[in-house]
């Protein structure tokens, strides 16, 4: 965002109430987008009003619209693809005239500060120059289907607006009678834009937490800083006053993470000190530890915060090392960018632990670790993990990863396990966050019973023995 407009934004905010601010911080979402709850419908059609009349997408308005999230960010802050410029994303923003309603994604596959799977469109950068892989994954679907053909920058806007057109369409005829190459043909009978036939497969997308926090130098001589809050949330007073400073110092663009984070690139030396100022004056800490920021949080979730601060604690008692893990909370894991996932199993003080199992382009598999961990024992169960992870690491031949112990006295059972996503349905626990009681067989489930992270049917799931 340019620092005017996000001024302007937190102004009209912080001004609600008068001698008393009503919207006192804001929040950064997981798709680059700046979150404010307005407390009540007055202002927040007022809001959207004024926001409007800047040019800018809120959800009052389109309450269906996406963010289109780009790597933009990671330019010449982290290992990028040379040809991939803030010019080029530029270019390929200035395509939508209207934001899509499926999730698009416009990534670098060399850096990692933006997943580059994540999007139901995914646009991958391509070692040719302006040319694009695309990965295409269906609404709540781990699955991904790659593209035959690269797409030209410059049908980016065009590609994507057929897709979700034929996507809209066919949306009732998207089980068994639907397929991939149907799909394909359909899209490119209505595609007019440029591909080519690509000369190597999708490379590998760089994984791991990135440094993403603090003052960093670059090989200019000049600076980024990553900012990052431990809620999640950045007070209004102290947007104003960041804005205010990057005018003063000419800089026009302030950037926004999926990590929840703001990141200000181009800082010259002789300004720093006035960015060290303004840091101390709110309380800003900087160059945290590795375990704090390598979580994948869900948006404007106070509980996700309290639980993972909690887990922080828990690791930090037993000196558990963290640091080639990263974490995410209640995410689905068709959007799991994280190694690690942590979901609510039906008790809000039960959590099953999911340990991802490799890095395919085409699906995210995660695999069941540990199953109903109350709080208190979560920070154990992920030292668990750790500690497999890292003697898997330091093995020279392939280690087995023993289950959680399991009582002697405690039989095995069935369980029905989704192929698509690997969650499980166990008659045992049932499902009482989706209204299904404990005890509940999964013959006696309703026909139309679906998984409860990806939508698969009732009739996709398989036995398993527990």
């Amino acid at each position: 965002m340019a620092p005017n407009d996000l001024r302007q934004v937190a102004g009209w905010a912080f001004d609600y109430g008068h001698d008393r601010p009503v919207l006192t911080v804001l929040e950064i979402s997981n798709r680059q987008e700046i979150l404010l709850n307005p407390p009540t419908a007055i202002i927040r059609e007022d809001l959207a009003r004024r926001i409007h009349g800047l040019g800018l997408v809120t959800d009052e308005a389109a309450p269906q619209a996406q963010n289109i999230v780009t790597s933009l960010p990671a330019t010449d802050v982290l290992t990028d693809t040379p040809w991939l410029t803030a010019g080029v994303y530029l270019d390929v923003l200035a395509q939508f005239t209207t934001a899509p309603q499926l999730k698009v994604n416009v990534i670098d596959p060399a850096q990692s500060l933006v997943s580059g799977v994540t999007g139901n469109i995914n646009f991958v950068a391509a070692p040719e120059p302006n040319y694009w892989y695309i990965l295409l994954r269906p609404s709540g679907s781990v699955r991904r289907y790659v593209w035959p053909v690269l797409i030209e920058s410059e049908s980016i806007g065009q590609f994507a607006e057929v897709v979700e057109r034929h996507y809209r369409a066919n949306e009732a005829d998207r089980g068994e009678r639907a397929t991939f190459e149907t799909f394909y043909r359909a899209v490119m009978a209505d595609f007019r834009g440029n591909t080519r036939k690509p000369t190597r497969d999708m490379p590998t997308m760089a994984t791991g937490v990135p440094v993403y926090e603090g003052f960093h130098q670059t090989r200019s001589g000049n600076y980024w800083l990553g900012l990052f809050r431990k809620q999640y949330v950045f007070s209004t007073e102290f947007i104003l006053a960041l804005c205010d400073l990057c005018r003063e110092t000419r800089l026009g663009k302030i950037y926004l993470t999926p990590y929840k984070t703001l990141l200000i690139k181009d800082i010259r030396e002789a300004e720093r000190p006035a960015w060290e100022q303004l840091l101390g004056r709110f309380g800003m800490r900087t160059n945290l530890p590795a375990w704090h920021l390598n979580w994948q949080m869900p948006n404007a979730s106070e509980q996700a915060v309290a639980l993972k601060n909690q887990v922080l604690r828990q690791l930090d008692d037993t000196d558990v090392r963290t640091d080639q893990l990263s974490f995410a909370v209640d995410i689905p894991f068709s959007e799991a960018a994280a190694s690690v996932v942590l979901h609510q199993n039906g008790s809000p003080e039960s959590f099953d632990v999911y340990q991802r199992t490799g890095q395919s382009v085409a699906t995210t598999q995660y695999v069941l670790f540990a199953k109903s961990q109350p709080i208190a024992q979560l920070g154990e169960a992920i030292g668990q993990l750790a500690l497999a992870h890292y003697e898997r690491l330091s093995a020279t031949t392939p280690v087995l990863i023993d289950e959680p112990e399991i009582p002697a006295e405690q039989p095995k059972r069935v369980v029905y396990e989704c192929p698509h996503c690997l969650s499980q349905y166990d008659g045992q626990y049932g499902e009482p966050h989706r209204g299904i009681a404990p005890q509940t067989q999964f013959a006696d489930l309703p026909d139309q019973y679906s998984c409860g992270l990806c939508d698969a049917p009732k009739t996709d799931f398989i036995q398993r023995l527990l």
